[in-house]
């Protein structure tokens, strides 16, 4: 029975070690491909990521490659950096705060390079506004939680600072006290939203601030994916033609804005200083795409792209890929496997404890005092005739019985009786009332 108990225990451990091998593998596989990520994401492998360009950056001598994952205000470089924002969707939304630190960071000498979101076609005004409304519930769901957090720590300190003024009032101060505190909440979900929208800027208004707006080129059917950007940088050391693969460009542009590429006659890659750092935009990410860096690389252009400070920060924080420190970051960042193994050798050595006894079970003698042993229904019968019929009077027993059974049968009960005359004929010696008794049962028996 032991035995039996841990072969089924070593099995069930087999197949949960299978199960979890298994699933290892699914989500490495799934996480070294990367198509879980957004497209245009550093940490994606496939054709539409951008992590082979972070991978041949970061073997450059002197660079340093990073990726971002906080937001913009709590990145806090020692100098000044190359920050990409790649595969950035041109109806996004800004914080004042995140404008406020980028720029910041731009103006002490960082550099930041934006790749927009390939635009098939000009979308119709409804899809303009449609796109524009899912950015504004993105960002807003992004930083509500950071700011939620904020004002349950501002409306505990107010609700600690207010308790001992509530008990000095009295009489008509009180009642004006819970007036006011009734209104100002009646007023607070209309005041938290007008903070967020004003805290929010869509890319259109923080655009104009770099001095240029957003525009779409003409639909032409067919050819979405057959538009070519033409070089304009004059004496520009660059691939003279490349192709493109968006209806997006930059128009209105200020005189501080230097055009590299046009796609015919609107530009598509501009760049501008802005205070000591500069800002390149770029209308389409395919150029900075692992299926561009394989079939149709233009490494004089990406060089100009990084041509600045040596540390190039990806951001990944605009693709929702936040960095929110839990259990299993923590268990990484201070090395804890060995204690999590040990927890599940402890878990193991638990359910085996209970599934199974190291000591067999003590019988005491009270217990075993205790119990009645069970009969048979046959033994309890015999028994009861010896207590109840004397050995020489077993056999007139039976015959008194079949006597009363076969009382409706005259037959039978002549052959009873003559099989009982029989034996009491002979001797006492000779007389065998065993062989009696089965003659009498096989003459009953028998089928005439």
């Amino acid at each position: 029975m032991l035995r039996k108990q841990l072969l089924s225990l070593l099995l069930a451990l087999v197949l949960a070690a299978a199960l979890v091998w298994g699933l290892e593998r699914l989500f490495v596989l799934r996480y070294e491909v990367g198509d879980i990520y957004p497209p245009y994401s550093s940490l994606r492998a496939d054709p539409l990521g951008t992590k082979v360009l972070a991978a041949a950056l970061g073997e450059l001598p002197n660079v340093d490659v990073q990726r971002n994952f906080k937001p913009l205000p709590k990145l806090r470089p020692l100098g000044p950096v190359t920050l990409v924002y790649a595969g950035v969707d041109h109806h996004a939304y800004w914080t004042d705060q995140e404008l406020l630190a980028f720029d910041s960071l731009v103006a002490d000498g960082s550099r930041a390079v934006f790749t927009f979101f390939p635009v098939e076609y000009p979308p119709s005004a409804t899809q303009d506004e449609r796109a524009d409304a899912r950015e504004r519930k993105k960002k807003e769901e992004k930083t509500e939680s950071g700011r939620s957090r904020e004002k349950r720590k501002v409306a505990e300190d107010k609700k600690k600072a207010a308790t001992p003024a509530k008990s000095a009032t009295s009489g008509p101060e009180e009642k004006k006290a819970a007036d006011d505190k009734k209104e100002s909440k009646d007023k607070k979900p209309d005041e938290d939203e007008d903070e967020r929208r004003e805290n929010l800027i869509d890319f259109d208004t923080v655009a104009q601030r770099w001095g240029c707006k957003f525009g779409y080129l003409p639909e032409e059917k067919g050819k979405a994916f057959d538009r070519h950007a033409a070089l304009i940088e004059p004496g520009g050391h660059l691939e003279s033609d490349i192709s493109w693969h968006s209806s997006l460009y930059f128009r209105d542009l200020k005189p501080s804005w230097k055009v590299l590429y046009m796609c015919g006659t609107m530009p598509v890659v501009i760049e501008r200083k802005w205070g000591a750092g500069s800002i390149i935009l770029v209308a389409d990410s395919f150029l900075l795409s692992n299926e561009a860096l394989r079939g149709e690389r233009h490494p004089r252009l990406i060089s100009r792209l990084f041509d600045g400070p040596p540390t190039i920060i990806f951001d990944e924080e605009h693709n929702n890929l936040r960095d929110d420190p839990g259990i299993v970051s923590l268990v990484r960042k201070y090395r804890l496997h060995g204690l999590v193994g040990g927890l599940v050798l402890l878990a193991l050595l638990f359910v085996w404890k209970n599934a199974v006894r190291f000591i067999p079970a003590h019988a005491s003698a009270s217990a075993e005092s205790d119990v009645i042993a069970g009969k048979e229904s046959g033994e309890g019968f015999v028994n009861l005739l010896r207590r109840a019929i004397r050995p020489s009077a077993v056999f007139d027993v039976c015959v008194e019985e079949w006597r009363k059974a076969f009382a409706h049968k005259p037959r039978e009960l002549a052959r009873v009786a003559e099989i009982q005359a029989q034996l009491a004929a002979r001797p006492s010696r000779e007389r065998n009332p065993v062989a009696a008794y089965a003659a009498i049962s096989r003459a009953l028996t028998r089928k005439i």
